[in-house]
């Protein structure tokens, strides 16, 4: 029995059943009837019509992933094998040469054709990202905000910091903050013109490649640091760093002047630091090397201060460490004043201080502020 229906089609669903049209020399029936029959045969072995289109999309990127497979291009690894892999090189950045094969930089015009050609990498690849990009210039932004969503918070790293690497290449984007979700990695870009094009940007090195300097050094002396860091441990870090020149004039009795290594390590004169940067670069430095136990800094306006823990017992060597630290900080021109206590040294910066190098082991001093006086 042949029923007749009015059924109306919109321009783009047309345009899809041309091929169809055309197999069947314009014949609109025969093109329904055929696109009935094919559907009818995809939901027999699919549950719905959503599900049937995911698969037709999916197959010729499994189609081409089994053909790289069978060439040698690809390799098939278990998925908790490259989970390790991805977590224990987390800190590291990827080779150029290997950004540059993943994303063609010639194959991308602008943020858009990024945002597809990485949403295609992860399809064809099988991995589970999925990338969303947000600027207002997709051909040469002044920042851009980029979400990494689905996966791993491993996976999500490695795939983030490849795509930041070419932002910074091709882009002059630099990585302004990284926000790690459960589900999601959200990383905000902003363009950094003064740094060359082929220098690792300094947001990139702190978000992404952090171990990478460390894990180069390692690699390169493997056998010195190996034993460094066995030392290290035997020793529960009771070891103190110190430069050898330094070292030559301490073990001669005399106090040196730690000014150049300081300069050389922090990138920038002590005089013009600011008063809070240079307090931030002595307490990382000198916890680095462990001549002390531990430091404090009090960063507050008008009463910056810092707080220098210790156990060295003998006094000619606490004198000596005060000395040495003193000369940090007239060089860089700050008024400021010490108290040293038995197991404390106090650099006060503020000029109302009444702490004075004359206080030195009182024990009034030292029960004001909680600490036992020295014996």
């Amino acid at each position: 029995m042949l029923i007749r229906k009015n059924i109306s089609l919109d321009d783009k669903y047309l345009k899809k059943l041309q091929p169809l049209l055309d197999a069947n020399n314009g014949n609109l029936s025969a093109a329904v009837r055929d696109t009935i029959e094919v559907a009818d045969t995809a939901l027999t072995y699919h549950k719905s019509i959503d599900e049937v289109i995911w698969f037709l999309k999916e197959t010729p990127a499994k189609e081409e992933l089994n053909d790289t497979i069978q060439s040698g291009e690809n390799i098939v690894i278990n998925k908790t094998i490259l989970e390790w892999l991805f977590r224990y090189t987390r800190g590291r950045l990827t080779d150029e040469e290997l950004v540059n094969e993943l994303i063609n930089p010639f194959e991308i015009e602008d943020m858009k054709q990024l945002e597809d050609h990485l949403n295609r990498i992860s399809r064809n690849y099988q991995w589970e990202i999925r990338t969303s990009i947000k600027c207002e210039d997709i051909y040469n932004p002044e920042s851009a905000l980029v979400l990494i969503s689905n996966a791993t918070v491993n996976s999500r790293d490695f795939f983030a910091q490849l795509v930041a690497h070419f932002l910074s290449r091709w882009r002059q984007l630099d990585v302004e903050h990284v926000f790690r979700r459960a589900n999601s990695t959200q990383i905000s870009f902003k363009k950094n013109p003064s740094t060359s094009s082929t220098e690792i940007m300094p947001g990139i090195r702190k978000h992404f490649g952090y171990l990478d300097i460390l894990c180069k050094e390692l690699d390169d002396n493997t056998e010195f640091w190996t034993q460094l860091m066995y030392t290290y441990n035997i020793e529960r870090f009771n070891l103190v760093t110190l430069h050898r020149s330094q070292f030559e004039i301490f073990a001669a009795g005399e106090v040196p002047n730690p000014k150049k290594i300081f300069e050389r390590l922090c990138k920038q004169s002590l005089s013009d630091m600011t008063l809070p940067d240079l307090l931030v670069h002595f307490r990382r430095m000198y916890l680095a090397t462990q001549l002390v136990k531990n430091i404090d800094i009090c960063l507050e306006p008008g009463d910056e201060s810092v707080t220098i823990f210790h156990d060295f017992k003998d006094k000619r060597v606490i004198n000596n460490l005060v000395e040495y630290f003193s000369k940090i900080f007239r060089e860089n021109s700050t008024p400021f004043q010490t108290s040293s206590y038995s197991s404390m040294i106090v650099f006060s910066f503020h000029q109302e201080s009444k702490l004075d190098s004359s206080d030195s082991y009182l024990m009034e001093d030292m029960k004001e502020l909680g600490y036992p006086a020295k014996e």
